[in-house]
């Protein structure tokens, strides 16, 4: 019996008939990968492969940041830890000589080494590139040391050879100080930052690259020749320095060494010579004075001639020895124009009472250019009461910015005179209507023709001729000629001594009235103040205490009387009854003993 075949497969069937009037369906075609997943990723990385990729920026970008960040931001908290660090390093302290001084060494974008030598200036160094500012600062003064120094020429040499070796050793360890707070610093940013061990070690090994490639730059760019060519600011800015012509690095340090024992030797000169000042009377010193509290301290300033050293020079006198106004005789510009307006800025800054007569070479616009600035300003025989002083001035009665100060004569003499009457005249009206607060100081700026107010002020105050120099009058009348302030300033004449190597010193007057019983004000005692020498490094002060027989009654001569006046013309004056008697002045008494 045979077996039948199997039975064939059915026919597929036929597709579902389409609907009248719908469009057949297409064939279904698989959607793309997405692109972020494995297939996409692949093509992608295939793509590249060939040269053809288009989308590696974002996977790139993220693996360079995975990269970079981490270390950017051990960097930034290494630079804030080890720069808190480096501010609250502590310096190194030494003698250098007489003077205390403290030696810090910190990071700076105006590198070099700096010297603070109050109240002569600053000077600096370039010696180096990286960006490491060593400064030294003077701290207190060993007075009697200082006055052994100045008395000894064995100590001045024994300074000479031993003052660059101190201060490298309190540099050296000023470094090793300043080094490890940094370091310190940026461990303890990575600790408190990070939290991890190991961070905290990547911040300090960054800070210690830096430390120690800083260091190496320093050594590398160092150059011992810029020790001789020092850069000045304040009052040595405008100082000629003698730069060594040597030609080795060790003679040139030589000059440098001599130099700075010099400006130190200068310094302590200056705290001797106050600590050793005469001291009037048994009062406890007050206000730096060494005078004791019952003085009013007055500064005698004049022909500024725009130089800012004069301002330096008195904004330091006011702060070291408690001056409570300043008293400027003219002067103040060169030529009396606009331009030199922005100069009288500074008067506001020195924080005092300023009292001001113009000079030959203020105009009327300076003139009142300085009274904007808030300074007193007397003319035509004005009086004010100025810290406890009647003043009364005037300015000067002629415009001459051409000239040089000189003593006038013949027909510009009786110009000044004339001027001068007519201030004896207003002094004479007020201490009539006022017998009780009569004038203490006279302000004019050329001592020409003073023979009107002989007798009538106790003190004269002027300037001009840019020489200091101080006068007893018969008549009992001191008058007190100052010195430039300002060095003669931007003048012919101080510009030509500037560029002679014999700069016209710098020159101003501490002036101390008594306030209570017969010395009340009156003159006791006045400080010379000269900052001039080579390089104008060196200060001398020296005092003057006036006792009774230098402090006489005042006696108005018969021809200074302002009622005999004739005219600056030479025209003779009307007859007049015999003069009296020459007579003491009422209202100034003769000091007591």
């Amino acid at each position: 019996m045979s077996s039948s075949p199997p039975p064939a497969p059915p026919p597929p069937s036929p597709p579902p008939a389409t609907p009248p009037g719908r469009p057949a369906r297409s064939a279904r075609v698989p959607r793309p990968a997405r692109w972020w997943s494995p297939t996409a990723v692949g093509d992608r990385g295939r793509a590249l492969a060939d040269g053809v990729g288009h989308r590696r920026g974002p996977q790139l970008g993220l693996r360079v940041a995975r990269a970079v960040l981490p270390w950017v931001g051990v960097l930034l908290v290494t630079t804030a830890g080890a720069g808190i660090g480096f501010t609250l390093a502590p310096g190194t302290t030494t003698y250098v000589g007489p003077l205390q001084t403290e030696v810090r060494v910190h990071p700076s974008l105006q590198p070099g080494v700096q010297v603070d030598l109050p109240p002569v200036g600053e000077v600096s160094f370039d010696t180096h590139a990286a960006p490491v500012l060593v400064t030294a600062n003077i701290t207190s003064v060993d007075l009697d040391a200082a006055t052994r120094l100045v008395r000894s020429p064995q100590q001045l040499l024994a300074l000479e050879l031993t003052v660059t070796d101190t201060i490298r050793a309190a540099t050296l360890r000023a470094v090793a100080y300043s080094a490890g707070s940094g370091l310190a610093g940026a461990l303890l940013a990575g600790v408190v930052v990070y939290r991890a061990r190991r961070r905290a070690l990547q911040t300090l090994a960054t800070c210690l690259v830096v430390v120690l490639g800083t260091g190496g730059a320093t050594a590398a760019t160092f150059d011992p020749a810029a020790l001789s060519q020092p850069r000045f600011t304040g009052l040595l800015s405008r100082a000629p320095y003698v730069v060594s012509s040597a030609r080795s690095a060790v003679e040139r340090l030589e000059s440098y060494r001599s130099g700075l024992s010099d400006l130190v030797t200068s310094v302590s000169t200056l705290y001797a010579v106050s600590a050793n000042l005469p001291v009037l009377g048994d009062a406890q010193a007050g206000a730096g004075t060494g005078l004791g509290e019952d003085v009013t301290t007055v500064l005698h300033i004049s022909d500024l001639h725009l130089n800012p050293l004069g301002f330096d020079l008195a904004k330091s006198l006011v702060g070291q020895f408690g001056v409570q106004a300043v008293v400027d005789t003219g002067d103040i510009t060169t030529w009396g124009s606009a331009a030199e307006s922005s100069y009288l800025g500074r008067i506001p800054g020195l924080g005092v009472p300023y009292v001001f007569v113009r000079g030959n070479h203020d105009s009327s616009q300076t003139q009142a250019a300085v009274a904007a600035e808030g300074a007193t300003v007397l003319d035509g025989g004005q009086t004010a009461e100025v810290a406890g002083l009647r003043f009364a001035g005037t300015g000067d009665p002629v415009f001459t910015p051409d000239g040089e100060g000189s003593q006038a004569t013949g027909s510009a003499e009786r110009v000044q005179e004339q001027s001068n009457r007519r201030l004896a005249e207003a002094v004479e009206d007020w201490d009539a209507a006022h017998p009780d607060d009569p004038v203490d100081v006279a302000l004019v700026h050329d001592p020409s023709g003073l023979a009107p107010l002989r007798g009538r002020v106790p003190l004269v105050l002027a300037g001009h001729l840019h020489k200091r120099s101080v006068t007893l009058d018969a008549s009992g009348t001191r008058t007190m000629v100052e010195g430039s302030t300002g060095g003669a300033g931007v003048t012919s004449a101080g510009l030509n001594r500037l560029a002679d190597g014999k700069p016209v010193p710098l020159q101003a007057t501490l002036l101390y009235f008594g306030t209570t019983g017969a010395d009340a004000g009156r003159l006791v005692a006045y400080d010379e103040v000269t900052v001039g020498g080579l390089g104008l490094a060196s200060v001398s002060l020296e005092r003057t205490v006036l006792t009774g027989d230098e402090q006489p009654a005042l006696v108005v001569p018969p021809t200074a009387s302002p009622s005999a006046s004739g005219s600056a013309g030479g025209t003779s004056p009307a007859p007049s009854s015999p003069a009296p008697s020459p007579a003491t002045s009422p209202a100034r008494p003769p000091a007591a003993p």
